[in-house]
């Protein structure tokens, strides 16, 4: 099952990101954030915000599935990483509540809610996978898993780091792409390989 959750998971955010670069003429995969996808004014919000939805739902089935199945055996630390992990996608599945502001367009309530998201959502990515790993490298069978959600919680803040600290200047590409791609693909490896942990 959680196999099966983390392939429809993975489908809802690779169909969102491409159909969303496909339906908006304009649309920079290279220089624009993907919430301008979902943003408030955004030409394709509704159908996007729908795919997003189903992944956060997707998300908490398999993250509350993963908290119970290593609650069983795992350390304290471990269980709270898993919690953490799990209250990241109920925060996170407010996202549709509250819309980005295009870049450009007056501030809003749901625009600053989005950016209060964020910064809630940002240490939950980085706690989720260093806790559950400092608690699972002493389980038998589980040490090399370990010291991979280790690394992961490592990669993830010092690449998310380098996103915060090297801003796109003039529209060009930059350290902040890279490193919020790095990021996001360091969390994407670790959840996936997490669904197929014994």
């Amino acid at each position: 099952m959680a196999k099966k959750l983390t392939i429809f998971g993975a489908l809802s955010v690779f169909a969102y990101v491409v159909l969303g670069g496909i339906l908006w003429e304009g649309y920079r995969h290279l220089q624009q954030p993907i919430s301008d996808l979902t943003a408030q004014g955004a030409p394709d919000k509704g159908l996007l915000s729908a795919i997003t939805f189903s992944y956060g739902v997707f998300s908490i089935i398999f993250a509350a599935s993963a908290y119970v199945f290593i609650k069983q055996f795992a350390p304290k630390i471990s269980r709270v990483g898993m919690l953490l992990f799990l209250v990241m996608h109920l925060v996170s599945i407010t996202y549709g509540l509250f819309p980005q502001d295009l870049p450009g367009a007056p501030v809003t309530f749901e625009g600053i809610m989005h950016l209060v998201i964020t910064a809630l959502i940002i240490p939950l990515t980085i706690l989720a996978p260093l806790l559950t790993g400092l608690g699972l490298r002493k389980v038998n069978g589980l040490e090399r898993y370990g010291m991979y959600s280790i690394l992961t919680g490592i990669l993830i803040f010092l690449a998310g780091g380098s996103a915060a600290i090297f801003l796109p200047i003039n529209g060009r590409i930059s350290g902040w792409w890279s490193g919020s791609i790095s990021a996001c693909c360091s969390f994407g490896c670790w959840l996936h390989r997490l669904s197929f942990s014994p």
